[in-house]
């Protein structure tokens, strides 16, 4: 399986959008009022730490995956621990992931719908695209990327008429700037989500330019999200996105352009369905990939069906909306956020460093 430095952008910028419009900017608004667009900003500039941290460990080992390389760093054994650490979180994030689509797509589109047929839908395109390989996921992402930019461009060039500026103002936290930080870690424990180039990097035939292009797909995704939230705000202001689920899907609503162009929150759903889509794929891809090497299984599609049931099970299990889109996203953003999105991949690149240079020291 062969991924192009192209496709590793384009996955990227999908995955990092849907979710993170969805459910993080209503928590940047909590904390950060008016200036959520700057906490949005903060964020990716985090974010952007967070992937060259995993690019550069990544690269240090050539044509390898995380669960591979990862054994090199800190030995056979530990480095199965580890993984196996990361599986459980991929397994409960796709799992939260597909049950936050499902709530969605029941509340917006299909409210009479079972949400158990929802999310089988959705997880029978997810296996099929997987089982093409991580090319197949890629060549998606090159089609469905550039439609996600452009149609997020189309509908905050048709909100422009709707902007009130000076909703904005004051350009400083209202409640100091450690209400800023806070309104970042939501943003950031999504954007984070880029440490995905941990499991992707080693199917790029080069490695020349990934760097470049890995934080150039997150900066592009962080750059769209804060335009939405500062969009968010001059619209509504600062406070009814606090009352909103999806306050971003919410604003898209307001479009009325000579009351001929309306209901373009179609093409919203639509955004947020296929980022989703890309995002879920991707995890599916991960999980079945990992637990495959884990096992010693060489047909990794195998694991394919099996892993899409296991992420039903984990998406029916919430008993309401206030676990899935409440109650896991603190504890993503207070406990995955610091350890295992930011904390470990910055101490396993220390090691691998200091490993890679005792020899040439000797």
């Amino acid at each position: 399986m062969k991924l192009s430095l192209n496709q590793l952008f384009w996955l990227l910028v999908t995955m990092e959008i849907g979710m993170t419009a969805l459910l993080a900017i209503g928590d940047a608004f909590n904390e950060s009022g008016q200036v959520a667009w700057l906490s949005v900003f903060l964020a990716l500039l985090a974010s952007l730490v967070i992937t060259y941290i995993s690019v550069k460990l990544s690269l240090l080992y050539p044509g390898k995956t995380f669960d591979e390389f990862v054994s090199d760093i800190i030995g056979k054994w530990l480095g199965k621990v580890l993984f196996v650490f990361y599986l459980v979180i991929w397994f409960a994030v796709g799992g939260i992931i597909l049950r936050e689509y499902a709530d969605f797509v029941f509340m917006t589109l299909f409210s009479k719908t079972p949400i158990w047929v929802i999310m089988i839908m959705m997880v029978v395109m997810m296996v099929y695209t997987v089982n093409g390989g991580i090319q197949t996921l890629g060549r998606c992402s090159e089609i469905i990327g550039p439609f996600i930019v452009g149609t997020i461009i189309l509908i905050t060039l048709f909100l422009t008429k709707d902007f009130q500026p000076h909703r904005l103002l004051p350009l400083t936290p209202m409640n100091g700037f450690s209400s800023l930080v806070k309104g970042s870690l939501g943003t950031l424990s999504f954007l984070g989500e880029s440490i995905a180039v941990l499991m992707l990097i080693g199917f790029l035939p080069t490695q020349r330019k990934v760097t470049v292009t890995a934080i150039g797909g997150v900066a592009l995704a962080g750059i769209l999200l804060v335009v939405m939230a500062a969009s968010t705000c001059m619209i509504i202001g600062p406070v009814l996105p606090t009352y909103f689920i999806y306050p971003v899907y919410s604003i898209c609503q307001y479009v009325s352009v000579m009351e001929f162009i309306q209901n373009i929150d179609v093409l919203a759903v639509n955004v947020l369905i296929f980022s989703i889509f890309i995002k879920l794929s991707m995890y599916l891809f991960m999980t079945s990939y990992g637990t495959a090497k884990l096992f010693g299984i060489i047909r990794w599609r195998k694991m394919t069906g099996i892993v899409a049931v296991i992420l039903i099970l984990i998406a029916l299990s919430p008993n309401n909306i206030v676990v899935s889109q409440m109650s896991f996203p603190i504890f993503w953003k207070n406990v995955v956020l610091p350890i295992f999105i930011t904390g470990l991949p910055l101490l396993l690149l220390i090691i691998a460093v200091l490993k890679q240079r005792k020899p040439n020291l000797q």
